[in-house]
Parts: C-alpha cells; sequence; structure tokens
C-alpha cells in the first residue's frame, strides 16, 4: 500500500475509458467514407450514428440490425457489402491509439497498480481490440457494454467492473471524457477525473491522488536535448 503522508489520496486501481481516453477520436474523415458509402449526408449520418448507438453498445442491436435501423430512418435498405464496408470503417475510426495513454497505462500495470478498462462498445469493435490491440495485456479486466448488456452511466456497469478488479471503489481512480461517466462513478464513492489531454489530466490527477504519474511528461523536447 502506498503511504498517504504527502496528503494525497493513495490509489491501488486505476479504471480507463477508451473512447477518447485510450483512443483518439474519429476524424471527420471517417464519417465522411461512412456518409459517401450510406448515400446520406454527413450531417444527417451523424445524428443517425449516434441514435442508435447505444442498443448497439449494450448488444440490443448487432451490427446489422444497427446499420439497417440507420438505413430505415433515412428511407434505405443497406447491401450486405455497404454494411461490410460500413462496419470496418467504423471499427477502424475507433482504433486508432492514444500512445501517450497507452503508456502510462504500461507503467502503472508495472508499478503494481490494478487495472481495468471500461466502455460503452459494440461487440465487433471489442473483437477487434482483443484481437490487435497490443497493449491489451496491461489490463488485468476488460468490461464492455456489449458483453455485460449495459451501458454507462448505468450504475450497475461500474459495479460489475469494480468486482472484476477485486478493488475498493475508494482505491480506485477512474478516467473518462463525459461528465455524466464520472458524476455517476462519484456517486459510487470511485475517484474520478475527467479526462481531456494526458498533460492537463495528469497534471489534476497529481494534485490529488498518490499514484505514478506519466513518466515521459517530465522527459525534455529532443530539441532541447541536441542544445
Amino acid at each position: 500500500m502506498r503511504s498517504a503522508q504527502n496528503g494525497r489520496i493513495p490509489i491501488r486501481g486505476v479504471i480507463f475509458d477508451y473512447g477518447n481516453v485510450l483512443c483518439h477520436m474519429q476524424q471527420p474523415s471517417d464519417l465522411e467514407a461512412m456518409a459517401q458509402i450510406c448515400g446520406i449526408a454527413t450531417p444527417r449520418l451523424q445524428e443517425l450514428y449516434w441514435k442508435f448507438r447505444l442498443p448497439y453498445d449494450r448488444g440490443d442491436l448487432t451490427a446489422q440490425a444497427y446499420w439497417q435501423a440507420v438505413a430505415g430512418e433515412a428511407g434505405l435498405v443497406f447491401s450486405q457489402e455497404q454494411i461490410a464496408k460500413l462496419i470496418w470503417l467504423d471499427t477502424q475510426g475507433w482504433a486508432r491509439p492514444n500512445e501517450k495513454t497507452i503508456k502510462w497505462a504500461g507503467q502503472l500495470r508495472r508499478a503494481g497498480l490494478r487495472l481495468a478498462l471500461l466502455s460503452n462498445m459494440p461487440r465487433d469493435l471489442s473483437q477487434y481490440l482483443v484481437a490487435n490491440g497490443g497493449w491489451v495485456p496491461y489490463f488485468h479486466h476488460l468490461t464492455f457494454s456489449c458483453d455485460v448488456r449495459m451501458v454507462k452511466p448505468d450504475p450497475a456497469i461500474y459495479q460489475a467492473c469494480l468486482k472484476s478488479l477485486e478493488v475498493a471503489p475508494e482505491e480506485v481512480l477512474f478516467l473518462d471524457d463525459l461528465a455524466p461517466n464520472i458524476e455517476a462513478a462519484e456517486k459510487l464513492g470511485i475517484h474520478s477525473v475527467l479526462f481531456d489531454t494526458i498533460e492537463l489530466t495528469a497534471a489534476r490527477v497529481g494534485e490529488r491522488f498518490d499514484l505514478p504519474l506519466p513518466d515521459f511528461l517530465a522527459e525534455p523536447e529532443p530539441s532541447a536535448l541536441a542544445k
């Protein structure tokens, strides 16, 4: 156990969100490519994309049903070929790792902390990441909404994650980019910090909590080394 003599709260486990935390946000070009395949204007597709996203993340809809729901709202029916392309583009759009955050996760794992991933995520993406994400072994447990059939900010999904992580709420730090998810975690006694950039997030974490901060943030820039 870490000492709290420095006035900061000792942490034994960290729960990371995935989207916009461990990966970068989907790019406008991703949505534009999907809109072209759909034959739907990009602003309209963006609206429909999120309209049915939580049922898709929760596993209520298969990928086929999700994309046909999107199509139906636009008065269309997508072919199997269109859906296959859309699944691929959608998955790849959420598969750009945030190397800095992942590096920090590896550092925390080596320091002996318990790590979990808690994400609203459809099965197609979760299966791709488990198969292809070289960083996945950093995590002791993965809680995907599609597997537990719950989505954040439902309190039950946090409780399921905590049970698997085997760490008490007051010993855990949760990082997520959405305020409602942070608020739900805090109501369960989980320490939480809103994630924006790794630099600003690490600074906020360091003010309150006793755990290793990203060691690479203290590294001098290459230009400084050359001087």
